[in-house]
C-alpha cells in the first residue's frame, strides 16, 4: 500500500477515533450516558421525526458554508493573494463556530453550564469576532457579491432583535411566534451560505483563469 494511501486512511481514522474517545470521556465523567450521545435526538425524546426540521436544515447550511470555504481555501492557497486565503479561512472558522453554537446550544446552555459564561458574554465575543472579520477583510468583501452578506446580516440581526425585544409582544399569535424569529434566522443562514459559496466560487474561478497572485477579483 502506498504511503499516500496510508496517510489518507490515518487522516480519516485518527479524527474519528478522537471523537469516539471524547464521547467515552463525556459519558464517563458527566451525567450524559453513552446512549444519549450516540442515538438520534428524535428517538431519545420520542418526538415526531420532523421536530426541529428548520433548525436542522439551518445547521446543514452552516456546515455547507464552512466546508466549502475550507476546501477552496486549501485548494487555492498558493494561487491567490494571501488576503483572499485568510478571508476564506476566517469565513470557514466563523461558519464553523456558528454551526457548533447552533448544534450544541453553546451560548444558550453549555457555556454557562460548564464554563460559567453568561449568554451575553458569549454573544459579545461573537460580535467582536464578526466586527473584526468585517473590518479586517473589508477590501476583499467589497470585491465579492456583498449584497448577499448584507441581506444575511439583516435577517440574522432582525431575528436577534425579535428574540430580545419583541418576542413577548408576539405571544398573542401562539406558536406562529416562532415562525417570525426562526424564519428570519433561517433566511439569514440561507443568505450567509449563499454568500460564502458564491465568494468561494469566485475565488476558485479566478484562481484558474489567472493563476497568479496579482489577480483582479470581480463579480
Amino acid at each position: 500500500m502506498r504511503l499516500k494511501s496510508v496517510r489518507n486512511l490515518l487522516i480519516t481514522f485518527i479524527p474519528s477515533i478522537c471523537i469516539l474517545a471524547i464521547a467515552v470521556a463525556v459519558a464517563a465523567f458527566s451525567e450524559v450516558t453513552m446512549d444519549r450521545l450516540t442515538r438520534d435526538v428524535v428517538v431519545i425524546a420520542e418526538i415526531h421525526p420532523l421536530s426541529g426540521a428548520l433548525s436542522n436544515l439551518g445547521i446543514l447550511l452552516w456546515c455547507v458554508a464552512a466546508s466549502v470555504c475550507t476546501f477552496v481555501a486549501v485548494a487555492i492557497r498558493d494561487k491567490v493573494p494571501r488576503s483572499a486565503f485568510l478571508f476564506l479561512l476566517a469565513s470557514a472558522l466563523l461558519s464553523g463556530w456558528l454551526l457548533f453554537d447552533d448544534l450544541f446550544l453553546f451560548h444558550e446552555d453549555l457555556a454557562s453550564r460548564y464554563l460559567g459564561l453568561s449568554e451575553r458574554v458569549v454573544i459579545c465575543a461573537l460580535g467582536i469576532f464578526v466586527s473584526t472579520y468585517l473590518v479586517a477583510f473589508r477590501k476583499t468583501i467589497l470585491k465579492t457579491n456583498y449584497l448577499l452578506l448584507i441581506i444575511a446580516f439583516g435577517f440574522l440581526v432582525s431575528s436577534v432583535l425579535v428574540d430580545v425585544l419583541l418576542e413577548r409582544f408576539l405571544w398573542g399569535i401562539g406558536h406562529w411566534t416562532f415562525l417570525v424569529e426562526d424564519g428570519l434566522k433561517w433566511l439569514g443562514i440561507s443568505y450567509w451560505c449563499s454568500y460564502q459559496v458564491n465568494a468561494a466560487h469566485q475565488f476558485l474561478s479566478y484562481s484558474y483563469r489567472m493563476p497568479n497572485k496579482d489577480l483582479e477579483l470581480r463579480y
